[in-house]
């Protein structure tokens, strides 16, 4: 921008000249015009007060107020050629300072104040989207460790219930063992496969998992891949332990084949009423231990399940820590990011005067309302003084009252 024209005024000397020459002289004039208007003023009120209001004393007043009024242009315009200097000297100063006024729309300071804050935007835009992304990354990612997570809970589930079939089959082989046929249970126990093939395995584990319900956002493919990795990953163990806790399940019972067989004898050696006491206790020891072998299998479980679960849990809280240093940018603007209301129609404005009302300024005294209010009030008082068409509020909280004044 140009230098202001207004600029050499200040140091011309005839404007000093004329501020040492005319300032002392009309301030003067209108300290004793002032003295006088006032001392002329006090008499007037001084009657009024005393004699009250009569017609020739109300034009007497009517005078005075009109030479007031032509004393007060005299005194403008003996002192107006003084302080125009004085406005053009400020005016000069203030043209400079309002030229790198980075508040001031259209100065350079200002143009680039708006450069910054459209670059802060873009980049807040793009951290943003950065953001969003991120977080729909850690959604997918979050959604396939939980389906992993619930793969491997299905595997460890169907290998449990494998088990514990092929326990409980041996169990009802050992209980249904006679006297006759404990040679033929032993020789049964003894073949009893203790490994499960993979396909077994597999057969039921597939079609379990597959019932899960995962979001959308995870592809078939990348599904079908999790499922295949957990099963890999953890079968060869699954069935490791299954064959240890089959086998283990076989030696007990074997080796409880020579008691079981005395006990038999015993029952058919004793008469009825003792063979039938020594079958209850027999029935009650393998009740008991049948309890104390599935309670084993069941704090197994619960402690291969709680492990599982940290496990999972840290997964997820380090995969959150790494997205949370990947997503840090290089380089951010300061901003301060404020909220500003945009109305969209006419009717924003009702709410926003509700709003205002609700939060601040029905905590406002009658002259602060009156004070803010001004121009809507002075609006609606000229809509009430229309003569040919005037328009009152009719309203239990609003009166008029007539405004008199003398002409």
């Amino acid at each position: 921008m140009e230098t202001n024209a207004n600029t050499p005024a200040i140091i011309e000397p005839q404007n000093i000249q004329t501020v040492m020459r005319d300032a002392p002289a009309a301030f003067s004039e209108n300290q004793v015009s002032h003295d006088r208007c006032l001392q002329a003023a006090s008499a007037l009120i001084s009657r009024a007060e005393a004699e009250g209001m009569t017609e020739p004393l109300d034009q007497e007043i009517a005078v005075f107020i009109s030479r007031a009024r032509k004393t007060l242009d005299k005194m403008n315009s003996k002192r107006s050629a003084v302080t125009q200097i004085f406005d053009r000297i400020r005016s000069a100063y203030t043209a400079l300072e309002n030229d790198i006024d980075p508040s001031r729309k259209d100065t350079l300071p200002f143009r680039l104040q708006q450069c910054r804050n459209s670059y802060a935007a873009a980049r807040r835009a793009e951290q943003e989207a950065r953001q969003r992304e991120q977080m729909r990354l850690r959604q997918i990612q979050a959604a396939k460790d939980i389906h992993r997570d619930r793969c491997k809970a299905e595997l460890r589930q169907i290998a449990d219930t494998l088990v514990r079939e092929r326990t409980a089959q041996l169990r009802d082989i050992y209980a249904a063992t006679t006297l006759a046929t404990c040679e033929l249970t032993l020789k049964h126990i003894q073949q009893f496969t203790d490994t499960i093939h993979p396909d077994t395995l597999s057969d039921h584990y597939f079609p379990r998992v597959a019932a899960i319900h995962i979001p959308e956002s995870i592809p078939g493919s990348e599904r079908l891949g999790i499922e295949k990795a957990v099963f890999e990953e953890l079968h060869p163990d699954l069935l490791f332990q299954c064959s240890d806790i089959i086998r283990a399940e076989k030696q007990g019972l074997i080796d409880m084949i020579p008691s079981r067989r005395r006990e038999l004898e015993r029952i058919a050696q004793a008469d009825a009423q003792e063979a039938e006491r020594i079958r209850k206790e027999m029935q009650e020891r393998d009740r008991i231990e049948a309890e104390r072998r599935e309670k084993e299998q069941a704090d197994r479980q619960e402690k291969e399940r709680a492990a599982a679960e940290l496990a999972a849990k840290k997964s997820e809280m380090d995969s959150l820590f790494s997205a949370a240093q990947a997503g840090a940018p290089a380089y951010q603007p300061k901003t301060q990011v404020r909220k500003r209301i945009k109305v969209l129609n006419t009717e924003g404005f009702i709410e926003i005067v509700g709003m205002w009302w609700a939060h601040h300024g029905s905590a406002l005294t009658m002259e602060e309302l009156q004070k803010i209010f001004s121009k809507q009030i002075t609006f609606c008082n000229k809509l009430a003084n229309d003569k040919e068409n005037p328009v009152l509020i009719k309203s239990q909280h609003i009166t008029y009252e007539d405004d008199i004044k003398a002409k």
